[in-house]
């Protein structure tokens, strides 16, 4: 069930960089974004809290995209405990957690900013029954993070599946996003965001998905002409640690770590808030013939009926991930996720 990478190759060079100095103890981050985006707001303040907390004694040191690999690139360094923590998207996390994908199903937590949070930082679900996935893999999850509503862009309106038809769009590497747009009518291509604005120039892809912070900060509304507005769910990143290093920390440290937890998601959820404003107003000063369409109630109601059929999907994704002794359990407990978790994004909102 642990689809781990079975051989990854770390150089020299990386080796160098992960290695830690004698005069202070050395943690280390890495975020599968860059600097200024929102888990790098996360990441700091962590790092921050930590070091005040800790009178300087720990040090955080945090790696950004593509320094020590990709999205599962460091998932795998978290869980061997090369690297102490972790922040990713959900999107990329199914290949480990299979359960996780509960949170990448459309229009499960929706566009209700309040109700996102309560549900991402308190729910039952996500850490009681899915926290226990995350240890079976050596990952101790410690908060989710809403990094604002995902956008889709494209070089057409795209109102109605018909729409979609044709267009090649960038998705994340997990089954359930690939599925997704699969079922909305495209033709999905799972890729590293270092790619993306490559090929979307290139038109080797057509569109993509993602929140407007990022779109701007990684420069893909310069290759799109539309962004659409469908109501459909927001980036969620996690932030993990390696369960059997955090286990093995005492009393005082691991409460250190979860109030730098704490203070980081608020820093990360007042940015996320402000900078995808800020994003949008740059966006449409910057290409003024950009067209935003925002989807009506309508609209959104067909591509909402369509993803009421990738629950069955969930499930089987979740039960093709484990052996045949285990595959009815695992069906039932993935069902069991994805209703509750519907259930408290209701009671949220």
């Amino acid at each position: 069930m642990q689809k781990l990478i079975s051989k990854l190759a770390i150089p020299a060079l990386l080796a160098a960089a992960l290695a830690t100095g004698a005069s202070a103890e050395t943690w280390k981050f890495a975020s599968e974004e860059d600097k200024n985006d929102v888990q790098d707001i996360f990441a700091k303040t962590f790092a921050e809290t930590i070091k005040e907390e800790s009178d300087g004694d720990i040090k955080v040191r945090i790696f950004y995209y593509g320094q020590l690999g990709t999205e599962n690139d460091i998932v795998e360094l978290t869980a061997r405990g090369t690297v102490q923590f972790v922040s990713v998207g959900t999107g990329h996390l199914g290949s480990y957690v299979p359960e996780v994908q509960a949170l990448s199903v459309p229009y499960v937590l929706g566009s209700d900013v309040d109700a996102i949070r309560e549900v991402l930082t308190s729910s039952e679900t996500i850490y009681n029954d899915l926290s226990d996935r995350f240890e079976k893999v050596n990952l101790k999850l410690l908060t989710m993070i809403s990094e604002g509503e995902m956008a889709w862009g494209a070089n057409k309106e795209i109102r109605s599946p018909a729409d979609f038809d044709g267009q090649k769009i960038r998705t994340f590497t997990s089954t359930i996003p690939v599925e997704t747009y699969k079922a909305f009518g495209a033709t999905p291509t799972p890729l590293s965001w270092g790619e993306v604005y490559g090929a979307l120039q290139l038109k080797t892809v057509d569109g993509m998905v993602n929140p407007i912070y990022f779109i701007y900060n990684a420069k893909w509304h310069e290759v799109q002409d539309y962004l659409m507005f469908p109501g459909q769910q927001p980036y969620v990143g996690t932030v993990s640690t390696n369960s059997e290093w955090f286990n093995g920390l005492s009393a005082d440290k691991q409460a250190m770590v979860h109030k730098a937890i704490a203070a980081a998601e608020q820093a990360a959820h007042d940015y996320q808030l402000q900078i995808n404003k800020e994003n949008m107003d740059k966006i449409l000063a910057e290409r003024p013939d950009l067209k935003v369409v925002v989807l009506t109630d309508e609209e959104r109601a067909v591509f909402r009926d369509l993803s009421s059929g990738l629950h069955e999907t969930y499930y089987t994704v979740v039960e093709n991930a484990y052996g045949e002794e285990e595959k009815s359990e695992a069906r039932a407990r993935a069902r069991k996720i994805l209703e509750n978790l519907v259930r408290e994004v209701k009671d949220a909102s």
